[in-house]
C-alpha cells in the first residue's frame, strides 16, 4: 500500500465518521421532544465514541499523513470503528413505524462488523510491531476487512436475546466477547514483546496507551450511565494521546 494510497482511505474514514456523526446530531435534534433523561443516558457513550472517532481521525491523519506507519494506520482503522455504533441507535433519526422488521438483524450485523475489524485492527497493528514488514499493511487491511464481514454474515442474529452493548445475540455472546478480548490482549502483549526485543521502552509505553485506549471502548460500549461515560472518555482520551505521541517518537527516531 502506497502512502497516497493509504492517505486517501484516511480521508475517506474521517469524512465517514463526521457524516456519521452529522446524522446523530440531526437525529437528536429532530427527535428532542421523545428523547428521556433514560434515553439520554442510554445512548450518551454513542454519541462520545462517535464525536471521539471523528475528531481522533482528523488530528491523527493531520499528525501522521507523512508517516510510513503500520502501527498508526490499524490504530486510525480501530478508533473509526467506533462509528458503526451508530446503527445502535437509528431509531433515534427514523419514525419507528417505517423501521423494517429486520432493523434489529441488520444493524447488530453491522455494530458486531465494527467490532470485530475493530480488534483485528488492533491485533494487526501489534503484528506489525513485532517486524511484519509494512509492504504487507494492504493485504492485512483486506484480510481483515473480508473475515470480519465473513463472520458477521455466517454468524447466526437471535431475535428472542438481547446481550449487553444494546444489540441482539450474534452467534454466542460469551465467546464472542472472549475472542475480541483476546485478541486485543495479544495486540498488547506485541508491543511488549517488541519492547523487551529492540530494549526501547517506547513500545512498552505504547502498550499501555493502547490498553487505556481499548479498556476506554469497552466501558463506552458495554455500561450506559453518565458516571461511565466520563470514565471510559478519560481511558480514550489519555490512552490515544500516550499512542500517538509514543508512535511520533518512535519513528522519529527511526
Amino acid at each position: 500500500m502506497t502512502l497516497r494510497l493509504r492517505n486517501f482511505i484516511l480521508i475517506l474514514i474521517a469524512l465517514i465518521s463526521i457524516t456519521g456523526l452529522t446524522l446523530l446530531i440531526f437525529g437528536i435534534f429532530d427527535n428532542m421532544t421523545l428523547i428521556t433523561d433514560e434515553i439520554l443516558s442510554a445512548h450518551m457513550p454513542i454519541a462520545i465514541q462517535l464525536l471521539f472517532s471523528s475528531i481522533a481521525c482528523i488530528i491523527i491523519f493531520s499528525t501522521f499523513r507523512n508517516t510510513a506507519s503500520a502501527e498508526i494506520f490499524f490504530f486510525y482503522i480501530f478508533i473509526f470503528t467506533f462509528s458503526f455504533d451508530i446503527f445502535k441507535i437509528v431509531i433515534l433519526m427514523l419514525p419507528e413505524a417505517s423501521l423494517p422488521f429486520s432493523y434489529g438483524m441488520i444493524t447488530t450485523r453491522l455494530v458486531y462488523f465494527g467490532r470485530f475489524l475493530g480488534a483485528m485492527a488492533l491485533f494487526s497493528s501489534g503484528l506489525f510491531s513485532s517486524g511484519l514488514e509494512y509492504q504487507r499493511m494492504g493485504l492485512v487491511f483486506s484480510v481483515s476487512i473480508v473475515l470480519s464481514g465473513a463472520l458477521v454474515w455466517l454468524l447466526p442474529v437471535d431475535i428472542s436475546s438481547s446481550v449487553p452493548g444494546q444489540t441482539w445475540e450474534l452467534g454466542n455472546f460469551l465467546e464472542i466477547a472472549i475472542a475480541i478480548g483476546v485478541l486485543k490482549l495479544i495486540a498488547i502483549l506485541n508491543f511488549v514483546i517488541a519492547g523487551l526485543k529492540n530494549e526501547n521502552h517506547e513500545y512498552l509505553l505504547i502498550a499501555v496507551g493502547l490498553f487505556l485506549t481499548a479498556s476506554g471502548r469497552e466501558i463506552l460500549y458495554y455500561i450506559p450511565g453518565y458516571i461511565a461515560s466520563a470514565v471510559g472518555v478519560l481511558l480514550l482520551l489519555s490512552g490515544t494521546v500516550i499512542f500517538g505521541l509514543r508512535t511520533h517518537q518512535l519513528y522519529l527516531w527511526e
